[in-house]
Order: structure tokens, then C-alpha cells, then sequence
């Protein structure tokens, strides 16, 4: 009888050394059926583990995107569904193959099922790192604000980022930090055009990043709170343009076509009007509705004037307010069939009209909206305040808002009382309404004092 010796291994890495003959076959035979049971149990516990992890088909997952804050390191960034907000995690680099393998390991914890965490631990107070403050600030106070107030505070906040370069919240609300930042953004550090900031300007900005610091400081992760530094500004009226007048609204009419094309110009012409004879601002107006529920509505009650229905979500000082409709405005809204009085209000047409184009979206955003109108104001060369070779900034032409300044001077010229204007216009302040409209026209007043005086 042959005998043979050999060196087997089977899949379990187990190595043997054996002599094969006719009487070992039973026990091999029976080695590859322990093996082939083993197999089965491993991948009975892989395919149950596989279950226990499998996420629901129905759950579409985040997607995931790469951000790149200037002179801070790589950011994933996505929303999670489950807690409502916008989840960041730092890559630790400016290493975009850094981003991408990391970004791969996310989505890949997603389609198992498995739970992200970031595995720094967040430490409170003074020592706490400045990029998880500005993590922990944007979701837990600047998510409650509205969209374009929380967007100006996440930029100015960038921009103290690049000029200080603070590694903790302590260090970015040491009063030297806080000075230097001032002067600095005075000098015109980090300006778009390059140009020292006026005074304005800047207050404005030292505001966002004090009441940022403010906030930390009443979660007691400050043991002080920030100390503002002084700042000296001139005191200037407070618009940023001016009313117009009647001839250049009629200048702005009279261009549209050439901006916005020949198909569209009678839409946006209706805007203009809207804006002229409403006093609402130009995202006020976007969502003026017949029948949308927590848009603005006119209302028509018998017996009684007609009213603008404002809710809170609505109004720049977050409350549900009513206001007299304005007569002109009614009489533009009249306008509408009685049968045709539905959906939106006003609905300028997309631009892409003129070029042969489909609509990108269903409906313009009131901020593109708004930059459109300021091309309007551009074209037909209505100047509303000149150009600061100081500080860089070009001449301002005609905008939505001054439509609206436009209206409320025009209340104030009809001899409308101030506080009437004030409700109209919904200024947060009396004060504000006196600043704008209840000084008068400089020649009104000449006009005045020659009749009296001879």
C-alpha cells in the first residue's frame, strides 16, 4: 500500500502535517466537513450583523460636502434630519485628499448604519477651541435667527477669524485681540476693495463679534464679559440712499425692457409698482399672496377699510402686525380679475426669457430679485448717493429699498403724521421714522419762510 506525506492548509489557516493513506480519507472527509460548518457559522453571523446594521431603504442619507473656509482647515459639512441642523466636522487639514478619504469614511458609516461622532472631546470655557465655539454659536444661536442676519454674523465672525487668528475663545476675547481687531478693520484688512472702513462700518462688525462673545459669556465660558473698545463715528443721516422722485421712477419704467428683456418687462414694471406704492420691503412684497397661508394677505372686510395682514414670520420685527392698505396699492391690486386672484401676487419672470431659456426655478428669490432692480436703478442712471473715494465704495444707484423711502416720503409730503408713517413703514423705533421723514424737504421749509417772511 502507497503511503504519501504532505502539508495541508485549510482556509482556517491551520497548517497539518499528514500521511495520506487509505484509512486517514474518513478523517479528512470529516476535517472539510467541520470546516464547511465553520464557514456557515461565520457567515450566518455576518449576514445577522449585516441586519443589525442594515439602515432603512426609505431613509435617503445626508449628503455630504466639502467646505473650504478661507485660512481655516477643510470642513464636512451636512444636515442630519434627526437633529435639524447643519452638522460640521473639521478635517484637521487643507489636504483636499485629506477631505475626500474622510468624506468616503462618512458615507460609507452611513450606508451601515453606523452613527457619526467626532472623537475630539469639546472643551467649555476660556481654553475652548475658537472653531468648535463657532460650531457650537451656529447651531445653537445663529440656526434661531433669520437667514440673511445669521449669514452677516457668520461673515463678519470669518472675517475676525483672519485678521486675529485666535486659537481659543479666550484669546479672541482678550480686550488687546478686541483692539487690534478695531484698528485693523479701520486700516481695512480683509476689505473686498482693499480700503480703510468708515467708522460705521466697523462698529458694525465690532457688534457681530462682541455679541458673539457676549453669548459665550452667559454660558459661562467666559469668566468676563468682553469689553467693547471705543469707537468715534460721525454722526450722518441715517440712509444709505434716498427717495426718488417721480420722473426718475418713470426713468426706471422706462429702461426695464432693456434689462430684463421685452417678454418679462410688464411683470417687472407691475414689481416696480408694487414697491412704489406699498412701502413694503422687496422680500415683504415677494410674498404678498391671494390665498397663501402665512403669506401676506390683503383683506376686504364690508364696513371697514381694507388692511394688509402681516405675520410674524413676515416682518423684520418678528411680530403679527396689520396695516392699512395704501390707496394706490389697492388700486393696483384691483387690477386683478376677481376670477384670476390667486397663488402669489407678484411674480417678476426669470430672465432667461430674453435668451431663449427655461426658468432655473420655479420662483425668483426676493434677493436676486432685489439685485435686479438695482440693475434697473443702474441703467437709467438714477444716482442715490455718490461714490467714497475714502473708503472705496462705488456710487449707489436706485434699489428696491429707495422705492420704498420713496413711499414714505411721499406720505410725509402729503402731510401724513409721523407716527401714521411710523406704522405704515413698521420702524422698530419712533425714532427712526423722525430721522427719515419728520425733518422735511430743506426747499419746503425755504418755501415756507419766504411766504411768511415776505
Amino acid at each position: 500500500m502507497s503511503t504519501s506525506k504532505d502539508t495541508y492548509t485549510d482556509r482556517t489557516g491551520l497548517s497539518t502535517s499528514r500521511r495520506l493513506t487509505p484509512t486517514t480519507e474518513v478523517s479528512v472527509t470529516g476535517l472539510a466537513a467541520t470546516r464547511n460548518a465553520i464557514f456557515e457559522l461565520k457567515a450566518k453571523e455576518g449576514t445577522d450583523m449585516a441586519k443589525k446594521k442594515k439602515p432603512d431603504k426609505h431613509v435617503e442619507q445626508p449628503k455630504i460636502r466639502i467646505a473650504a473656509p478661507k485660512n481655516r482647515p477643510l470642513q464636512l459639512r451636512y444636515f442630519c434630519p434627526k437633529e435639524n441642523r447643519e452638522i460640521r466636522i473639521s478635517v484637521g487639514s487643507r489636504d483636499m485628499e485629506d477631505a475626500e478619504r474622510l468624506k468616503k469614511e462618512i458615507e460609507a458609516k452611513f450606508l451601515l448604519g453606523i452613527e457619526v461622532r467626532s472623537d475630539k472631546k469639546i472643551v467649555l470655557g476660556p481654553e475652548m477651541e475658537w472653531d468648535q465655539f463657532r460650531e457650537q454659536y451656529t447651531t445653537q444661536h445663529l440656526a434661531a435667527l433669520r437667514d440673511k442676519t445669521a449669514e452677516d454674523a457668520e461673515s463678519r465672525l470669518d472675517i475676525a477669524t483672519r485678521i486675529v487668528k485666535p486659537k481659543t475663545l479666550g484669546a479672541m476675547a482678550d480686550p488687546s485681540n478686541l483692539q487690534k481687531l478695531q484698528s485693523r478693520l479701520l486700516a481695512g484688512d480683509e476689505s473686498m476693495r482693499g480700503k480703510p472702513r468708515s467708522s460705521h462700518t466697523v462698529r458694525g462688525y465690532m457688534k457681530s463679534i462682541v455679541s458673539a462673545l457676549n453669548w459665550a459669556y452667559y454660558q459661562d465660558w467666559l469668566t468676563h464679559a468682553p469689553k467693547t473698545p471705543r469707537i468715534k463715528v460721525s454722526k450722518r443721516k441715517a440712509m444709505k440712499g434716498r427717495p426718488i422722485t417721480e420722473a426718475e421712477f418713470k426713468a426706471m419704467l422706462a429702461v426695464t425692457a432693456a434689462v430684463v428683456g421685452d417678454d418679462a418687462s410688464e411683470s417687472w414694471k407691475r414689481l416696480l409698482h408694487g414697491l412704489w406704492e406699498s412701502a413694503l420691503r422687496i422680500e415683504e412684497l415677494m410674498n404678498v399672496s391671494w390665498d397663501h397661508e402665512g403669506a401676506i394677505v390683503p383683506q376686504w372686510t364690508d364696513g371697514e377699510f381694507p388692511i394688509l395682514r402681516i405675520p410674524a414670520a413676515m416682518q423684520k420685527n418678528d411680530t403679527d402686525e396689520d396695516i392699512p392698505l395704501l390707496p394706490g396699492f389697492e388700486k393696483l391690486l384691483l387690477e386683478t380679475p376677481a376670477a384670476q386672484r390667486t397663488g402669489w401676487i407678484f411674480e417678476p419672470a426669470s430672465l432667461q426669457i430674453q435668451y431663449g431659456g427655461k426658468p432655473p426655478y420655479p420662483r425668483l428669490d426676493s434677493g436676486w430679485v432685489g439685485k435686479v432692480i438695482s440693475k434697473i436703478g443702474k441703467k437709467a442712471k438714477i444716482e442715490v448717493a455718490p461714490e467714497d473715494k475714502k473708503t472705496g465704495l462705488p456710487a449707489k444707484f436706485a434699489s428696491a429699498h429707495d422705492l420704498r423711502r420713496s413711499c414714505g416720503q411721499r406720505l410725509r409730503n402729503a402731510g401724513v403724521p409721523p407716527l401714521v408713517i411710523c406704522r405704515i413703514m413698521r420702524h422698530s423705533s419712533w425714532e427712526t421714522t423722525r430721522r427719515h421723514y419728520a425733518p422735511g424737504d430743506i426747499q419746503r421749509e425755504a418755501e415756507i419762510l419766504r411766504k411768511t417772511l415776505g
